[in-house]
């Protein structure tokens, strides 16, 4: 994977502990916003920097927190433009998945729990809101 420039990875590691620090005084809107600033940092082509990943799956899970989503569709959309060096065990097509079903995407929601359930041999609903696996079985 390739290695952010020193400059932009200082700028980016400042940006993402302000972001933590306002998820854990409770302001999660505040955090997106720091974490979307952190993603316009990583150059193009975004995918080939390992915290390109991390921070798209950081940005989904905050926006599930705050139930946006459409927004969390939205990203989950990029989720598959990074982490190309990552083993595929189906959790990009999961987080699509959950994505899909909470805006009531249901076919949609199906393929992509399909491909996860595939790729994960099942064990991407471990540890997960059983609704997901509920639906899944129907």
């Amino acid at each position: 994977m390739a290695q952010l420039e020193a400059n932009i990875k200082e700028k980016f590691e400042v940006i993402i502990n302000e972001s933590n620090e306002q998820f854990h005084n409770g302001k999660q809107k505040e955090s997106i916003v720091l974490l979307e600033e952190a993603w316009e940092l990583i150059p193009e082509p975004k995918g080939i920097y390992s915290e390109s990943y991390h921070l798209v799956e950081d940005i989904i899970d905050t926006l599930f927190l705050l139930q946006d989503f459409n927004k969390a569709y939205e990203w989950s959309k990029k989720i598959f433009i990074t982490g190309f060096m990552r083993f595929d065990t189906g959790t990009k097509e999961f987080i699509s998945a959950k994505a899909a079903f909470e805006l009531g995407k249901f076919d949609l929601a199906r393929d992509f729990f399909n491909f996860a359930f595939k790729k994960s041999e099942g064990r991407c609903f471990e540890d997960e809101d059983p609704k997901y696996l509920e639906f899944f079985k129907s």
